[in-house]
């Protein structure tokens, strides 16, 4: 298993504690955090480390780090931000 940063670590302990300390308790303001680019950067990382398969649009890891990773996982934040959606990609 993959060791996360630890700004990660201590968001997702933080996360664990407030949410056992106080079950009602509504978290408005975690969207924030998976705009980061530090999450993305992390979770790509898992999913590729855990043999991720290509998602509905068919773009597989190979594809993805041709292209550069940066400027996908840019691209996957700023649609994140601004709710859209620039491809949509249909597998033939």
């Amino acid at each position: 298993m993959m060791k996360a940063p630890s700004s990660l670590q201590d968001l997702r302990k933080n996360l664990y504690i407030k949410a056992k300390a106080e079950p009602t308790w509504r978290f408005w303001g975690l969207y924030v955090h998976v705009c980061k680019m530090e999450t993305l950067q992390e979770a790509y990382a898992m999913a590729k480390q855990n043999d991720g398969a290509p998602g509905s649009d068919g773009v597989t890891f190979e594809a993805i780090e041709e292209s550069g990773v940066e400027s996908f996982l840019e691209q996957i934040r700023n649609e994140l931000i601004t709710n859209t959606v620039t491809k949509i990609w249909v597998r033939d």
